[in-house]
């Protein structure tokens, strides 16, 4: 992808989560146009239970830097065990949608509105979590990206993240099919809207070497049908 076309469809894409954050949870919690009926909605259930044990199951503590924190699903279980958490969204919109979810809990929150692209760690943390996020990072900006996540991070920090695997059912009943050869898609809000944005489906291999490549030792898996998920550490 050319820079200035990259450039024009990240806008784009903040734009559509700006756009997209009073919505947001109804994907996450099957509703309206990502119900899928009661056999996928019940696998979906699954997989996030299995993701909640494997986020449990890590030392997810200390001072927290959570990159794209959006609706806040994952920055309350992180206020609810961390010393701090320092979240980082470019989008205003999904900051307040946070802190309306966090309630009391978001008094150990340090919320940052900041393009993640354009973000230099001012300190170095106890660990980094973003969900959801690095299917959006464009391929040429991987390991730069990466390398910014080792620069936010003291050694031996673990690293934790998840994204979607390319399952159709994983989606709106209304979303096209993302194309295999290509880093853009199609998204719809529910007024129609529609927004092109990134989504990469990143090969496991694709991110070890890339991590490595930044120091940080990872290890990618997945659950049965519908996420990918990465548990690392700084080195």
């Amino acid at each position: 992808m050319r820079p200035e076309s990259e450039h024009a469809v990240l806008g784009e894409q903040q734009a559509y989560y700006r756009a997209r954050a009073g919505e947001y949870d109804e994907w996450w919690e099957r509703l309206g146009r990502h119900d899928q009926g009661p056999r996928a909605n019940a696998r979906w259930a699954d997989d996030i239970e299995e993701l909640r044990e494997i986020f449990d199951s890590l030392p997810l503590d200390g001072d927290v830097v959570e990159l794209a924190p959006g609706t806040g699903y994952w920055t309350e279980l992180l206020a609810g065990r961390a010393r701090s958490v320092t979240a980082i969204d470019g989008a205003a919109e999904m900051i307040a949608c946070n802190r309306a979810r966090l309630g009391h809990k978001a008094e150990v929150v340090t919320y940052v509105q900041q393009d993640i692209f354009g973000w230099t760690p001012p300190r170095r943390f106890d660990a980094m979590v973003f969900c959801f996020w690095i299917s959006h990072v464009p391929r040429r900006r991987l390991a730069e990206f990466l390398a910014n996540c080792r620069d936010a991070l003291h050694v031996g920090a673990p690293v934790f993240f998840v994204d979607s695997l390319p399952e159709p059912t994983g989606f709106a009943v209304d979303q096209v099919p993302p194309d295999d050869h290509s880093e853009m898609t199609q998204r719809l809000l529910n007024d129609g809207r529609e927004f092109t944005i990134i989504k990469n489906f990143y090969d496991p291999k694709e991110l070890r070497d890339a991590a490595h490549s930044a120091d940080i030792q990872l290890e990618v898996g997945h659950t049965s049908t519908y996420f990918q998920y990465g548990i690392g550490q700084a080195i």
